[in-house]
């Protein structure tokens, strides 16, 4: 049997619904297929896309808009850039500390990111992230979600998928595939359709 992709329809009644999301560093959008068509899922104001910013401050938890506003007050309790450091080590960043209010550590040959008393790593920030993308989908939707495709880079190295993968699964979610971003694009835009020409 053929694996399933997001531009093959039948899978969604075979497998329930799946999702496509996008773990980016400026953006984290989710996607559904309708009527054939990619269509982001807007959230409860509307906007497209959730800004994939964690803050933990000491009471809670907070995701996307509103963890930015955080930033200004708690810079040293608010995650931006996760996506950075999926799958590295300290060493792999040396240049880019100076960037990140946060503080750093490694354990395992792995980047630890601390904030207050706990220490996270970035699959776990970045689980936050695409679980805020799963509640604005299962919101949208309807129905609870449990499969998902995930963008990443295409320079990811096996180490960055993984953690991605990792990302995914501590947010609850059967990552199906990981799509380099480029051939995402392509897929959204029909040109699996196309049997030659220049994009």
């Amino acid at each position: 049997p053929r694996e399933p992709t997001l531009r093959t329809s039948p899978i969604i009644a075979v497998m329930g619904v799946l999702v496509g999301m996008s773990l980016g560093t400026a953006d984290a959008p989710v996607a559904e297929m309708a009527d054939g068509r990619p269509l982001v899922i807007p959230g409860r104001n509307e906007r497209t896309i959730v800004p994939p910013v964690v803050a933990i401050p000491e009471n809670g938890l907070i995701v996307g808009d509103p963890s930015k506003e955080y930033l200004t007050r708690s810079p040293e309790r608010t995650v931006y850039s996760v996506k950075r450091f999926m799958g590295k080590g300290l060493e792999d960043v040396q240049d880019e500390l100076a960037y990140f209010p946060y503080h750093l550590t490694e354990q395992g040959g792995v980047i630890r990111i601390t904030l207050g008393e706990k220490t996270y790593s970035p699959p776990q920030i970045s689980a936050m992230i695409l679980k805020e993308l799963k509640q604005r989908a299962e919101a949208h939707l309807g129905e609870s979600i449990t499969k998902a495709v995930i963008t990443v880079p295409a320079y990811f190295n096996d180490s960055q998928r993984q953690a991605t993968k990792d990302a995914g699964m501590i947010a609850g979610l059967d990552v199906l595939r990981i799509i380099n971003e480029p051939t995402a694009a392509s897929l959204a835009y029909g040109l699996q359709q196309k049997t030659q020409g220049t994009i």
